[in-house]
């Protein structure tokens, strides 16, 4: 617990090496916001402020969202007599909509009747546009609309509503010829100019973050002076508890020394430091000032007398952030808070027992209807350890409702993971589970409402971020001509008390791997507030270095929802105090001492302006084993491959620590300390993440290229059979001569009696 004071109120390897030789020779941005944001993110959402262009009123700036980040996966298709499709996007509580234009291209079916078809365009449901389709500009037409601001909001909708028509007498309404389809690079163009907000803490994490924003934070970080490890851990705090709010966006926090952004910024400082007239404030306190050249800009000032002062104020804001009130609060006291237990992050699933979907999702989320019904998404996640190896997989008892039609019998419920088909179950079907409950009244039990099916997630399914999704599909019937008129009372359901179940499976797990790293934090965040992990950085890290450090800290927030209150923050030097720790080891160039000391243990390590990297060491692989992670995919000679040049390598490695077996490591490094962002940008792109795998990741502006080179290590532990059948999986070799000594052995023991048995059969036969 702490406590506070409040003073003043608120004014108003093959292909790896391929890439590695290579680097050795040698439509817009997005920055939405939602009718509540801050002053914030660039041309490219990079920025957490915008001062308009020259031709621009001060302040003001240009958001531009295509449809594909308001959540159209691919083009917006519209198929029927009349068909929609709604987009959903936001703007910043800090801001107001001056002008907007919304930018589409679309194509039509040439068969749609011009007098009787058209397109209309709403937003929040009030008519924005009436967009006629005549008969001879069916393809590649684009349009540019100015829409009201005035119909905008906070949370906003935009949807498109096809009319069509094909014929003027009796039509089918599920005809191929009534379409239109609308590029998923179509745009709305939003001019937002910002709103005075007062300096009141109540409102974090506005401005420095909206919950309304559809796009990364960039959010920088400012030290008066360079900090010490003890400011830089208290940093670490606060960007985790920035990179929860942020979410699946992603979070980025550029580092400033001793000046101030344009824009919205938060400032660590000690009693007695200035920068630009801002000045920091004795005890350990949290408090939003004005910035002093940009009326539309604040800061969030995080200050102390000492280290402990300043953690005491960091620990505040990722504690106890809604409590706060006022321009400035003081923190006199804490109580610690509780220890946490592996896998308790709140953002992860439970694993000790079945978890209902109604604690997954809304039961709103749950529902769909109509003919053309959305998909059902659950997403959750799930520690990537959890060993489900030669197992049916993961339980899953779906229970659901659908709307049953007597012609209807080719509806049905697809289920999926991952967009990885698992089943189909037919909607009109009886109900097996339900009939062999109760054998004694089947025509009940077949036709009522609420069914239920068991079923399992693949184990090959299981680890990370996963979204299981459940798809209702309606039977169309072809009843003959003027008879095609569907129902239009079509509804579906997934139960709420629907589970899914983890438990009963052993943790255990192959490493290194860095999917598990880049996806959910594993094994860091093992520990939700990182209490187990120790950060080690150069003896005087710079800017680019401490920026990938905060931006970790933010991806490890974002992975459990807690923040990382009890990461270390050491140098190399004092490494050996956090051995028992698993370690992220950050450094550029010539300045992390560890690639020197480490040689024999790195992937890739510099000598004499050479790169050495180590060829795989595998061993041989069997065919029949579903996870194949720990070892090679074919086996190559082991050796090393030494390469020269003045390229530049920007790399994530990682590999069991040699300080202790069974801890981890994982090493960010880059020949240039500028080049860190490419993994700062990687790990905060969701579509790229996906790309570091192995345990050797080479980083470029585009790709991400991997291999795996390092011996494999285990952790957790598995029951006693388990262990066994695991050993033997991966030698059969052992196991068959094992299985001959065994069969020799047998037949020693019983050769004796069995002889003396014939002699005695013998000695009676004679």
């Amino acid at each position: 617990m702490i406590k506070h004071q409040l003073f003043g109120r608120a004014p108003s390897v093959t292909a790896l090496v391929a890439a590695l030789a290579l680097a050795v020779t040698g439509i817009f941005t997005p920055a939405q916001g939602e009718s509540k944001s801050r002053a914030a993110k660039a041309q490219a959402g990079n920025e957490s402020f915008i001062v308009g262009d020259k031709d621009m009123p001060t302040g003001q700036r240009v958001v531009s969202l295509t449809f594909k980040q308001m959540g159209a996966w691919s083009a917006v298709t519209l198929r029927g007599v009349d068909a929609s499709r709604t987009l959903n996007f936001s703007v910043r509580a800090d801001e107001v909509v001056v002008a907007a234009k919304l930018r589409i291209a679309y194509d039509y079916s040439p068969a749609l009747i011009p007098e009787l078809s058209h397109l209309k365009v709403l937003v929040n449901e009030r008519m924005a546009m009436m967009e006629a389709l005549p008969k001879d500009k069916a393809l590649a037409n684009t349009r540019e609309i100015n829409l009201d601001p005035r119909l905008f909001g906070e949370v906003n909708s935009l949807r498109f509503n096809l009319i069509g028509h094909y014929t003027r007498q009796c039509e089918d309404p599920f005809h191929s010829s009534l379409w239109l389809t609308l590029s998923d690079l179509g745009r709305i163009e939003l001019t937002l100019a910002p709103l005075s907000v007062t300096n009141d803490l109540r409102h974090l994490p506005a401005p420095f973050f909206d919950r309304f924003d559809n796009v990364p934070l960039k959010l920088p970080f400012v030290f008066a002076s360079p900090p010490t490890f003890g400011a830089l851990k208290s940093a670490g705090v606060v960007a985790s508890w920035f990179g929860m709010q942020a979410g699946p966006r992603g979070a980025q926090f550029p580092v400033m020394l001793n000046a101030l952004p344009l824009g919205n910024a938060v400032v660590f400082m000690r009693a007695g430091d200035s920068i630009d007239g801002v000045k920091g404030l004795a005890g350990s306190t949290v408090s939003i000032q004005p910035h002093p050249t940009n009326p539309h800009a604040k800061l969030l000032l995080v200050t102390g007398s000492t280290d402990e002062e300043l953690a005491r104020a960091a620990r505040a804001i990722a504690l106890i952030a809604p409590t706060l009130t006022g321009q400035l609060v003081t923190v006199t006291s804490e109580t610690a808070a509780a220890p946490r237990k592996p896998y308790d992050a709140p953002a992860w699933i439970p694993t000790d027992r079945p978890v209902r979907f109604g604690e997954l999702a809304r039961p709103e989320e749950l529902r769909v209807q109509g003919y053309f019904p959305e998909v059902i998404r659950l997403n959750y996640r799930v520690a990537p350890d959890l060993f489900t190896w030669r197992t049916p997989g993961t339980p899953v008892k779906l229970k659901y409702r659908a709307t049953r039609l007597p012609l209807h019998k080719n509806s049905s419920l697809n289920v999926n993971i991952n967009a990885n088909f698992i089943q189909t179950l037919a909607l009109n079907e009886p109900d097996g589970k339900a009939k062999e409950n109760d054998p004694r009244n089947p025509i009940d039990m077949e036709n009522k409402a609420l069914r239920e099916e068991s079923l399992f997630i693949p184990p090959y399914a299981t680890g990370g971020r996963d979204q299981l999704q459940l798809s209702y599909f309606f039977d169309v019937i072809k009843e003959g001509e003027c008879r095609n008129l569907p129902p239009d009372n079509l509804q579906a359901a997934i139960d709420p008390e629907s589970t899914l179940d983890f438990s009963g499976f052993p943790r255990y797990a192959a490493l290194p791997n860095l999917a598990y790293f880049g996806n959910i934090g594993f094994p860091f965040t093992r520990m939700a507030d990182l209490s187990e992990t120790a950060v080690v950085l150069p003896e005087r890290p710079n800017a680019d270095e401490i920026g990938l450090y905060l931006t970790l800290m933010g991806r490890m927030g974002e992975s459990t929802a807690y923040p990382a209150l009890q990461h270390a923050v050491v140098s190399a030097t004092d490494v050996a105090k956090v051995a028992s720790r698993d370690l992220i080891v950050i450094g550029s160039a010539t300045n992390q001492s560890l690639m020197t000391q480490w040689t024999d243990h790195l992937p890739m390590v510099q000598v004499n302006g050479e790169r050495r990297v180590r060829e795989a060491d595998a061993t041989w692989m069997p065919t029949y084993r579903w996870g194949q992670q720990d070892v090679q995919s074919r086996p190559l000679p082991r050796g090393s491959l030494n390469l020269s040049g003045s390229g530049n390598l920007t790399a994530v490695m990682a590999f069991e620590s040699p300080l202790q077996s069974a801890r981890s490591v994982v090493l960010l490094f880059a020949d240039k300390s500028a080049d860190l962002r490419k993994i700062s940008d990687v790990l905060t792109d969701a579509e790229r993440v996906a790309a570091i795998q192995g345990d050797f990741a080479v980083v470029d502006d585009k790709s991400v290229d991997h291999a795996k080179v390092s011996p494999t290590y285990y952790v957790g532990s598995l029951p006693n059979l388990s262990k066994v059948r695991w050993f033997f999986s991966d030698q059969p070799l052992l196991l068959a001569l094992l299985g001959i000594l065994i069969i020799i052995l047998a037949a020693a023991l019983v050769y004796r009696p069995l002889r003396r048995l014939v002699a005695r059969r013998t000695k009676r036969a004679s």
